[in-house]
Order: structure tokens, then C-alpha cells, then sequence
């Protein structure tokens, strides 16, 4: 039997909705625009701009900070490359702060002793699908004027206390990554705010920089020759107001995404449901692993299952893991664990805890991630935990 550690979920209404876009026109319209409403509510925000992966939403929403060279960031040590490349390659300094240990987020405990006079942002992940306390968070970042970007590429749809994680945030962003909770047709992502002038620079970055990308109708006469130049009358399908990128995203993609936002509830369902199971599992080998930790009156839907080797278990991630993957059962690291011990960081300036990061140190020795998505059956589970058992059992 095969458990893939992620894969994509859909049914012939996921397909149907492909097929319409490739007999209408598969250019960007109103099934972005679609997608990008309903999204952004999900968020609590009033704009979404859809993109064509969640890293290009990390990536717009950094420069949408706007801030000064050499202006420091905090984001936790234990992360995806993603969330921190926004941050160099907009010549920005990231403030590294531990997680808190079984949450795989950021320890808000230990955020105010790395904010400094250089001190701008926050930009945060819900590393896993888990949610840091956004709460606390929140009032950190008013506290000390900073603004804050929600990386919510690994869940969509999160709560606290019913109440939508986007509203702690001034930027969001996702990922339709094929693992995710939705996907867009295999990749896609979104950024989402609720300020005007935000939404309409997105849109510009997006683009190209072209002011045409702010136009519904750009092809109209009234919209297109209307400009002058420097006092050259011309054509405002490339009148660029800003130097942008192409990130749009594909109409296929939100065709495909926005059937998949009618299964959300469904499969944040399933994959919660599956997360219960193995956390009663393993509550029974808890002097080996640390369990995760979920914040009180949250919801989401984990990316995956992590688990954390204490110290003195009988045996190394590297052993399970292998034993694991030879019986076909998919297993990855937790993404970067330290991301300061990765090859990418050499050389980097960076802000660092003089205390180091034991905790995020302790997740990339002993992190572990297992299957937790909506595409598994009962089989499988049931054939996870027999062959974890083996082995647990084999190491007593």
C-alpha cells in the first residue's frame, strides 16, 4: 500500500470546470476575479489579487511594505525558504526568533526582546496549517508600530474563536499548492488586504506594472488613448507606472480552485479528523516524540502530522524515516528546520537571538512530517499506525 505524503484531490466538477475555461478563453478574467472575492472574505479582507503560487504572494507582499533598506523583519528560525527570501531579496534584514516547542510557530514570548529601533514588520507563517497566537501577535505588532504579513500558505479557512486569522493581519497570503487544502489545479496562491492603494499597487506588481492590469475592460478606447507621455500622446496598454513582474495566475487555475473552495469546510473536516487519529496514536509513545500543540479555539486544517524525536529515544528520525519509506509511507524533514543552518543563509546578514534557537535546533534534528491530508482512506491510516507500531514496538 501507498501513502503519498501530499497529493491533489479532485472529481469530474474539478475537471468540467477546466474544460469550460479551454472552450471559452483561457485568458485571466472572471474566474480570477471570482476566486479572488471569495478568497479574500475567507480573510476578512475587502481585495484579493490572485497570483501564480503562494510564494509570488510572499514576494509582492514584502514590497508591498515598502520599507527601508536594511530594515529588520522578524519571522521565526524554523520556516520555508519562501517566507524568508521575500525578506533578503527586498534588502531587508530578517530578526530570527525561536518557536515554541510541540507549536512549530513562532514563540510570541520571545518577540519583544528582538524588536529594535530598526524593527518594521513581522512577517509570519502558519507553518503546517498550525496557527501561532495571533492574538498576542497582533498586539505585539501595535505595541511597537509594526505591520504584519500573515504567510498562510499551508492552511486557508484557519479561525480563532470563529473568527478569521486575517483580521490580525495587514497583509495575508496562500498557496493552491497541490498539497494544500485546496489547490488550484496543482500550484496558484493569493495576497489579500484590505487597504485600497495596497490592492491597486498588487495588481500594478503583478502585471508587469502595466496600468492596463487595473482596467477590466482594458481594451477599450476610453481607456486605452487617454495618456500622454512626457507630451507624447500614447497607448495606456503600456503606460507602466511601476517596474512589475508576471506573476498573474492562470484562469484554469481558478476555475479548478473555485470548485475546490465548495469542498473547504469538507476538507479542513477530513483533515482534522485524520489529525485526531494520529495524535491518539501516538499520545501512547509520548516519552519518545513530542506531540503537537494546537492553540485553544483554533481551527484549521494541518498540512500535515508533525512529531518531534525527544532526546534519548532509542533510535533517530533517520531510522524511522527510512524504515517508513522503504514500506512505501511518504515522510519529509520539517521544511527548513533552522533555517539559519541551511547552505541558502551563508553569508546572509541576519539579526540572531544571542540565546541561540533551541527549539527550532531540536525540530531539525528530530522534526518529522507525516501524512494528515484529505485524500487519505481509513486503510491507509490504520496502515500507517500498524507499521509504526512494528517499529515502536521493535525499539522497546
Amino acid at each position: 500500500m501507498r501513502v503519498n505524503y501530499g497529493q491533489t484531490v479532485h472529481g469530474e466538477e474539478e475537471i468540467e470546470a477546466v474544460v469550460d475555461v479551454l472552450r471559452t478563453s483561457t485568458q485571466m478574467g472572471p474566474r480570477v476575479r471570482d476566486m479572488q472575492a471569495q478568497v479574500a472574505a475567507l480573510f476578512s479582507k475587502s481585495h484579493g489579487i490572485m497570483v501564480n503560487s503562494g510564494s509570488s504572494a510572499n514576494y509582492l507582499a514584502v514590497e508591498l511594505l515598502d520599507l527601508p533598506e536594511g530594515a529588520e523583519v522578524i519571522t521565526p528560525a524554523l520556516t520555508f525558504a519562501t517566507t524568508v527570501a521575500p525578506i533578503v531579496r527586498n534588502r531587508l534584514v530578517p530578526a530570527f526568533v525561536d518557536v515554541a516547542p510541540g507549536t512549530y510557530n513562532i514563540d510570541a514570548d520571545r518577540i519583544e526582546a528582538m524588536i529594535g529601533p530598526k524593527t518594521k514588520a513581522m512577517v509570519i507563517p502558519s507553518l503546517i496549517g498550525n496557527l501561532p497566537d495571533w492574538p498576542r501577535i497582533a498586539e505585539i505588532a501595535r505595541a511597537h508600530g509594526l505591520k504584519i504579513v500573515e504567510d498562510s500558505a499551508d492552511t486557508l479557512g484557519a479561525t480563532i474563536g470563529g473568527l478569521s486569522t486575517g483580521l490580525y493581519s495587514d497583509i495575508s497570503t496562500t498557496s493552491f499548492y497541490g498539497s494544500h487544502v485546496i489547490n488550484g489545479a496543482g500550484n496558484g496562491g493569493m495576497l489579500c488586504v484590505s487597504d485600497e492603494d495596497l490592492a491597486r499597487r498588487a495588481l500594478l506588481l503583478r502585471s508587469w506594472g502595466r496600468t492596463s492590469s487595473l482596467f477590466v475592460e482594458s481594451e477599450t478606447i476610453e481607456n486605452r488613448f487617454n495618456v500622454e507621455l512626457d507630451g507624447i500622446e500614447y497607448d495606456a496598454k503600456f503606460l507602466f507606472e511601476d517596474l512589475g513582474y508576471n506573476v498573474e495566475p492562470s484562469e484554469i487555475s481558478a476555475a479548478f480552485g473555485l470548485v475546490q473552495l465548495k469542498k473547504l469546510d469538507r476538507n479542513i473536516t477530513a483533515r482534522e479528523e485524520n489529525f485526531a487519529q494520529h495524535l491518539a496514536f501516538f499520545r501512547d509513545w509520548e516519552d519518545w516524540f513530542i506531540l503537537p500543540e494546537q492553540l485553544p479555539a483554533s481551527r484549521t486544517g494541518w498540512l500535515a502530522f508533525p512529531l518531534t524525536l525527544r532526546e534519548g529515544a532509542p533510535f533517530t528520525r533517520r531510522d524511522l524515516q527510512i524504515y517508513l519509506e522503504e514500506r512505501d509511507i511518504q515522510t519529509r524533514p520539517v521544511f527548513t528546520g533552522n533555517i539559519l543552518r541551511q547552505p541558502a543563509m551563508k553569508g546572509v546578514e541576519a539579526h540572531t537571538d544571542a540565546d541561540g534557537y533551541p527549539a527550532a535546533d531540536a525540530v531539525m534534528r528530530g522534526g518529522i512530517l507525516l501524512a494528515c491530508h484529505h485524500g487519505l482512506d481509513q486503510p491507509q491510516i490504520d496502515y500507517m499506525h500498524e507499521t509504526l507500531r512494528t517499529f515502536l514496538n521493535g525499539k522497546k
